[in-house]
């Protein structure tokens, strides 16, 4: 004999406390609702006002956090409930496409609880010190890549990501240097750093364990992505290079790149920025460490159709210099498989001649306003491209060390060395220089005192300014280079990743 008392027309229903919390749609039944009746679990009820539940001891959830000092972290604190409320509140938010196709994952069904206060706190950390350094990139062009991650995505978040973005917030908080910061203030910031990232490694360990479906492997690709780009931000180390490696192998189960690219729109910022990412990192690497996905000339065709007009926050590069640089990682790699032609000599004159064809003046974009910033990063990525493609294959045999070459590198080091500073003192643009800059520290090594301390001095400075260690890593490894080293392959004789 069924019990329940009918329910009464009325124009708003109220869902039972339980069924709320667990975010499910209430069947409204009375006394109790058969949602949680099926489940085993106690209704809580309709009432105006939820119901306290008691917890067994050792079973809390959360706990009210400390406040933290105000000496010297002004700029940096937990995000509170009424903070929260205002970030809610602000209209008319920039989109990052990252955000928003991150939103459009479907993710298997989850109980939040208290997670969702670490989600906040990623969300805000993210929004109000990552984003706000390359605001002013939207002066340069319209940049769907650019923008905060959107707050009406907390309930769909997994805690991979979140974990993640916590890691990435920290990590820039604790290297961008703000008037009045105070360093040891700041160093207190690292254990929790390095909890969230532990946090964020096991929860990938689960998803890895859990591929059931294409959901749940898409799932797993965008966080270790996601996770692949912080890391390789954070840690002077090669594990980016196992999230890379990782990343392929659930990509191959999708179809490949080409394929996954074409069919997971979703996905497909994340996939650009991996190989954006795999390409520059091998300029820096022994060919016979390259990840050879992106060392393959067959990636020319899906990077010429997901790279565009060049316009992406870790490289503003022009496409059609970027493409010289897979075409010289190419060159490089076959030298660890194949002996040294004639063919490849021709090649590699080929690529050079392309690269000082290219005109600045073609890449200036649509902002009349922003004109002497295009040429500006034209100019610089030219120059640095040109010694790349010199000295790298000069290291290996495959250019020779004439005097042609020489007065060339030459030249294109002045050049570097005149518009680096300029880049660094414009604040739309400042963030692209770290590559060019390792560039002209190699140059250097046959440069005077003088430019050798201007490039620490510029590394030193950009450091600060863009909230990661890679800059100050890439001074220890000239100081290292210039008292005994000489080629490209001295320099980066193990795995570096120079862009960030």
């Amino acid at each position: 004999m069924d019990t329940r008392a009918p329910l009464r027309p009325a124009t708003h229903q109220r869902h039972c406390w339980e069924c709320m919390r667990r975010r499910l749609v209430c069947d409204f039944a009375r006394p109790t609702c058969n949602k949680c009746r099926s489940a085993g679990v106690a209704c809580p009820g309709y009432d105006e006002k939820k119901p306290l539940r008691w917890l067994a001891p050792g079973k809390v959830t959360s706990r009210a956090r400390k406040r933290q000092s105000r000496h010297g972290m002004n700029r940096f604190s937990t995000v509170s409930s009424e903070g929260s409320e205002e970030a809610a509140d602000k209209e008319h938010v920039p989109r990052t496409s990252v955000g928003s196709e991150l939103l459009r994952i479907p993710i298997p069904h989850r109980e939040w609880k208290s997670e969702t206060c670490t989600m906040v706190e990623a969300f805000s950390l993210v929004n109000d010190y990552v984003y706000p350094d390359f605001r002013a990139m939207h002066e340069l062009a319209p940049n769907p890549y650019l923008g905060q991650f959107p707050l009406d995505a907390l309930h769909q978040m997994p805690m991979s990501i979140c974990h993640t973005l916590v890691y990435l917030a920290l990590g820039h908080r604790i290297h961008r240097i703000y008037p009045g910061d105070h360093c040891r203030s700041l160093a207190c910031l690292r254990p929790s750093l390095y909890q969230h990232r532990g946090l964020a490694l096991r929860s990938l360990t689960e998803l890895m364990g859990n591929l059931k479906n294409r959901i749940t492997i898409d799932l797993t690709i965008g966080s270790i992505l996601l996770f692949l780009f912080v890391d390789a931000r954070q840690l002077p180390s090669v594990h980016w290079q196992h999230h890379f490696a990782a990343a392929m192998e659930l990509i191959n189960l999708r179809g490949g790149l080409a394929s996954l690219a074409h069919s997971s729109e979703y996905l497909k910022p994340l996939i650009l920025h991996s190989l954006i990412l795999g390409v520059m990192a091998n300029t820096t690497t022994p060919p016979s460490h390259h990840i050879p996905t992106t060392s393959q000339l067959e990636l020319i065709t899906i990077m010429t159709e997901l790279y565009g007009d060049g316009i992406y926050p870790i490289l503003l590069c022009p496409p059609y210099l970027f493409i010289d640089v897979i075409k010289i990682n190419n060159l490089r790699f076959q030298t660890t498989s194949a002996p040294i032609t004639e063919t490849t000599r021709a090649t590699a004159h080929a690529i050079l001649d392309h690269i000082e064809a290219f005109s600045p003046d073609d890449w200036t974009g649509t902002n009349p306003d922003a004109r002497e910033d295009w040429l500006l990063l034209g100019r610089m990525y030219k120059s640095s491209i040109a010694l790349y493609c010199i000295s790298s294959l000069q290291s290996l045999s495959i250019l020779p060390s004439s005097k042609y070459y020489t007065a060339m590198r030459t030249v294109h080091g002045n050049h570097l060395y005149t518009l680096l500073p300029k880049v660094t003192r414009r604040t739309r643009i400042r963030h692209f220089t770290i590559w060019p800059l390792v560039v002209a520290g190699m140059q250097a090594v046959d440069a005077s005192p003088n430019v050798r301390h201007i490039v620490d001095e510029q590394l030193s400075e950009l450091s600060k300014i863009m909230g990661c260690p890679t800059p100050t890593l890439a001074r220890a490894v000239f100081r290292r280079f210039w008292t005994s080293g000489q080629t490209w392959d001295e320099c980066f004789d193990k795995a570096y990743v120079f862009v960030t």
